[in-house]
């Protein structure tokens, strides 16, 4: 798994934004977007129903200019190898479940969940780090007030669970799983 920061130069690489990793790309996050949050970044920017199961990528800038979001259609490549393990209907598009490497989900592990996409891959496949997942839904087609983004998490889920029970009825839900901020994945040194 590359760490967070790598993962957001691999996303602006993956949608021509820059060639090599840029030092001037910035990107933007509002309280609303980040884990935990309980606050909207859209809309009247109010108070959530729930707090915020993991990162919203949209935003960015190149130095001091001007602010820009991801269009809708913007490449998605995947923060870890791993295998899909479920495709779930989201707010806003589709949710890619994603195991990971050495982390025994049906034990209770890990996995990641990349959210409010156009998949472009199919449940049982294999993917690798950078592998492009799918592309960002257009959130115009549902007449929402979000902008087209990446939702990302990284949840740990009861042990026993069928794939199929890997949705946001089960991720929405506290008392039974635990969620991972992915700012601090992949920064730990094996």
């Amino acid at each position: 798994m590359v760490p967070f920061q790598r993962y957001l130069q691999a996303m602006a690489m993956a949608n021509g934004l820059i060639r090599k990793p840029d030092r001037s790309l910035w990107w933007l996050f509002y309280p609303g977007m980040l884990q935990e949050s309980n606050r909207k970044w859209w809309a009247d920017f109010g108070i959530r129903a729930s707090c915020h199961e993991g990162i919203d990528i949209c935003f960015y800038r190149f130095g001091s200019g001007p602010i820009h979001s991801l269009p809708p259609g913007a490449q998605v490549p995947a923060m870890a190898p791993g295998r899909v393990l479920n495709i779930t209907e989201d707010l806003l598009g589709k949710s890619l479940v994603v195991s990971l490497p050495d982390e025994p989900w049906q034990d209770g592990g890990p996995v990641m969940v990349y959210s409010h996409l156009d998949p472009g891959i199919a449940m049982g496949d294999e993917i690798k780090t950078s592998s492009i997942l799918g592309q960002t839904f257009d959130t115009r087609t549902k007449q929402s007030k979000l902008r087209a983004h990446l939702h990302i998490s990284c949840i740990c889920l009861p042990a026993g669970l069928a794939p199929e029970e890997l949705n946001w009825t089960l991720f929405m839900d506290r008392e039974r799983v635990f969620h991972i901020n992915p700012v601090f994945m992949g920064n730990s040194r094996k």
